[in-house]
């Protein structure tokens, strides 16, 4: 079967992300763009050589028919493009958070269970050769019992003042809270289980323009640090920051440790040349060990540099994009799917509240 797809959004994520994966995808058709202006959905559909573009949605869904769509927007539009393509009965993959608000997300997640269609939520990290091979050792019980979790994610992009949407609390519904930190809730249940506490400090750390039409606005928190508890008994502590200087290239960095009764794990990417795995077992002397990763988790990628071998997670393969779309094709279900992105919108809501509590711990 030829999915017909249709991808919503314009932007460099959508030209970086999305479509290099469906361009060699023999089961992909992309048959249409929206967008919210007309000339840049002209420009990316003509890059592309995609043969519809739309500026209104109901007008893409009455003439280019897709079987499944591709949300590739800002949050406020996450929600009304994702409840009109599931009453057409047409699959959807959401950009995380799935909503704004915990309302939204827990209706998109209702109605796309009561039509049984394909859903996917992409948490992009999970699928980084480095997580995937922590994934495989928690499994095999290299830690053991857990006992904490700590997960950083520093970026740069906040130190820019300038207008964007994302520090825009009508449009985004949170700052790096629902732009980072929920890539963290779901690596953190994915590693350890269910989340079933959290309290949560923000920041504002860096100054933020007005709007382009001069209108003022709320401004989201650039930096947060939220304390999680998991059903396990165990207990995380999760950093985002955009405010951060990282001397890399790409401006980011990853850092990540789980200490058991059995071990120890880590790892860093610097999303430059490092990507890497230690570990060491309880009762013996440090350092941590250097853990090679499997060549299974890098088959075919690049690794020379971490940007490398991203893009070609996502572009060439089995993963994220290329296999909702396989899944829409064999009509089954995919993982992270609307109930996991609900499940980390609850997170987020709790996490929201409890900034708002002055980082009193709130229950899931």
């Amino acid at each position: 079967m030829t999915v017909r797809i249709a991808i919503f959004g314009t932007s460099w994520w959508a030209d970086s992300m999305y479509l290099p994966a469906l361009a060699s995808l023999p089961e992909a058709e992309v048959v249409a763009v929206c967008g919210r202006r007309q000339a840049p959905a002209a420009e990316l559909a003509d890059r592309w050589s995609i043969p519809a573009f739309f500026t209104d949605s109901g007008e893409l869904f009455r003439e280019a028919r897709p079987d499944a769509v591709i949300i590739a927007t800002a949050n406020d539009s996450h929600h009304a493009i994702a409840m009109e393509a599931i009453e057409a009965g047409v699959a959807v993959l959401c950009e995380k958070p799935l909503g704004r608000t915990l309302a939204e997300a827990e209706e998109m997640a209702a109605a796309a269970e009561a039509a049984d269609i394909t859903t996917m939520v992409p948490f992009t990290y999970r699928y980084m050769p480095t997580n995937q091979y922590v994934k495989r050792l928690l499994d095999e019980g290299f830690v053991g019992r857990p006992y904490h979790l700590n997960l950083r994610y520093f970026t740069d992009y906040a130190r820019d003042s300038t207008y964007t949407w994302r520090f825009d609390e009508a449009i985004a519904g949170s700052g790096v809270l629902g732009d980072l930190a929920t890539h963290w809730f779901h690596l953190a249940r994915w590693f350890l289980g269910d989340i079933v506490e959290v309290g949560a400090m923000t920041s504002h750390h860096r100054p933020r323009d007005p709007r382009p039409d001069g209108s003022d606005y709320v401004r989201s928190e650039d930096a947060a640090n939220v304390n999680v508890r998991f059903a396990s008994g165990a207990d995380g502590v999760l950093q985002v920051s955009a405010a951060c200087s990282e001397a890399t290239d790409f401006g980011q960095t990853h850092h990540l440790e789980i200490i058991g009764e059995a071990g120890t794990l880590a790892s860093r990417i610097d999303w430059d040349a490092e990507q890497t795995v230690w570990g060491l077992p309880a009762g013996e002397r440090g350092p941590l060990r250097r853990l090679d990763i499997p060549a299974e988790f890098t088959a075919g990628l690049r690794t020379e540099t971490v940007h490398d071998t991203y893009r070609d997670v996502f572009r060439e393969s089995p993963v994220m994009t290329r296999a909702f779309v396989k899944a829409v094709a064999e009509n089954r279900p995919c993982e992270p799917d609307f109930a996991e992105g609900l499940a980390v919108q609850r997170v987020l809501d709790a996490a929201i509240r409890s900034a708002a509590d002055r980082g009193r711990r709130h229950a899931i």
